[in-house]
C-alpha cells in the first residue's frame, strides 16, 4: 500500500472532468457522514462528499443507527461548524437533489479521502467519474477494509452498505449496473454483493459501461 502522503499529493494533482469550480466557505452544519452545509458569502450550499457514501441517519424514517451517528461524528470532528473549507467540483458536480458533489479540503487534508481511509464511508461513484480519482479513492477504501477500520471492523460487521440499505428500506431493487473497476466485469444490480465494496462503480446505462470496456461475467 502506497503511503497516504504520496496518495494525497497525487489526488491533489488529479484533474476533474470538465471545468473545475471552487467554493470557499464556512461549515455551518454536518448533517450526516457524507453531507454538510456551507455558507459562502451570502450563499448557502449543501455539499455531498464526492465518492463517499455513509450510513443513513434518517432515510424515509429509517436509520442505520449507531453506525450512522458515529460516521457523522467522525466527519464533524474533522470539519466542525466554523471550519473554513474549500470545495472543488466539476460540470457533473450536482446530484438529483441539487447538492454539490465535491471534494472537500480543510487544512490541506482531503476529507473525502480521510473518511474512506478510516473506514467511515463506502466508495460510491456513479458514472461519469474520473478514472484516476476513483482508483485513488478505491485504494483508500481497500486500506480500511483490509485493516478493519471503522465500519469494516467487527463491531459493525452486520451493517449494510448504505446503497443496499436504501434499496432494502423501500423494498426496491437497484437500477444501476455494478462494475468491478479492477476486473472490468459488469454485474446486474441484484448481484452487487459479488463486487468488493472498494471496487464498485455504478452505471445507469449498461451499454455505456460496455462501451467503456466492462463486460458481463
Amino acid at each position: 500500500m502506497k503511503s497516504f502522503n504520496l496518495l494525497l499529493s497525487l489526488l491533489l494533482s488529479l484533474p476533474l472532468l470538465g471545468h473545475a469550480y471552487t467554493i470557499q466557505g464556512t461549515v455551518t452544519n454536518v448533517h450526516d457522514g457524507d453531507t454538510l452545509n456551507v455558507q459562502s458569502g451570502s450563499q448557502k450550499y449543501k455539499v455531498r462528499f464526492l465518492g463517499v457514501d455513509t450510513p443513513e441517519v434518517d432515510y424515509f424514517g429509517n436509520t442505520q443507527g449507531e453506525s450512522a451517528y458515529v460516521a457523522r461524528d467522525f466527519v464533524a470532528g474533522l470539519v466542525p461548524p466554523g471550519s473554513q473549507i474549500t470545495v472543488v467540483y466539476d460540470d457533473n458536480g450536482h446530484d438529483k437533489h441539487n447538492r454539490i458533489l465535491g471534494r472537500v479540503f480543510y487544512n490541506n487534508v482531503e476529507i473525502n479521502l480521510e473518511i474512506l481511509k478510516e473506514g467511515w464511508g463506502y466508495l460510491y461513484f456513479i458514472y461519469p467519474f474520473d478514472k484516476g480519482l476513483i482508483a485513488a479513492y478505491s485504494s483508500a477504501s481497500q486500506y480500511a477494509v483490509e485493516n478493519q477500520r471503522g465500519l469494516f471492523g467487527p463491531r459493525y460487521s452486520n451493517v449494510s452498505a448504505p446503497y443496499d440499505f436504501r434499496m432494502d428500506s423501500r423494498n426496491f431493487t437497484g437500477t444501476n449496473f455494478v462494475g468491478d473497476i479492477e476486473t472490468k466485469m459488469l454485474y446486474f444490480p441484484e448481484d452487487s454483493y459479488k463486487v468488493p465494496v472498494y471496487r464498485r462503480a455504478f452505471f445507469s446505462d449498461r451499454n455505456l459501461a460496455i462501451h467503456l470496456g466492462y463486460r458481463f461475467f
